[in-house]
């Protein structure tokens, strides 16, 4: 006897419910309600609610590196190149939930939360790693330094984006030279 959903199908709705009620709330019943199975079903694929949320997150992170490989192009860029290619796409409206759990895996992390400041880690390390053969440098170490200050610059926007508005953002990104 098969399972009548596959692990890629849970996935996808584990996102939907994350972007929907945050990642704290998900639950392996909540993602069984909604596609009509057992939450049995979702643990076969998912052994820990931590195995679900790495799932998700790297879901999400998936499709933003997406977004922006098509934003950034093929060759390196300088910081502030990236910097402007990347913020259009990280200031879509459509992208504001993704960046709520974002900043809700940050929060959770900063509170001390398992497994979140293991998840946190790995995801800022995962965005430098990211970076850094995307970023101008003469060496492995300047072009580390830039993917970390690009990192620290972009979270900064996004962080003003979440809790003071589009607006507010959009402003500090025009002061510190990301948008004309």
């Amino acid at each position: 006897m098969g399972y009548r959903h596959s692990a890629d199908e849970i996935l996808a709705a584990a996102v939907e419910l994350a972007l929907e009620s945050g990642m704290d709330r998900l639950t392996f019943s909540q993602v069984g309600e909604r596609l009509g199975i057992s939450d049995r079903t979702v643990v076969y694929y998912f052994p820990k609610k931590v195995d679900l949320i790495r799932a998700v997150v790297g879901s999400l992170v998936a499709t933003t590196e997406r977004l922006l490989e098509e934003a950034f192009g093929s060759a390196p860029l300088a910081q502030d190149e990236l910097l402007r290619r990347a913020w259009p796409v990280l200031a879509d409206p459509a992208a504001d939930p993704v960046f709520r759990l974002y900043f809700e895996v940050i929060g959770l992390a900063a509170a001390g939360r398992a497994p979140y400041v293991e998840l946190a880690a790995g995801i800022a390390a995962g965005w430098v790693a990211w970076l850094e053969p995307r970023t101008l440098g003469s060496s492995a170490d300047e072009r580390r330094r830039r993917a970390l200050g690009t990192l620290a610059h972009v979270d900064g926007l996004l962080m003003v984006r979440q809790v003071l508005g589009p607006e507010a953002a959009e402003t500090a990104a025009r002061a510190s030279g990301v948008v004309g």
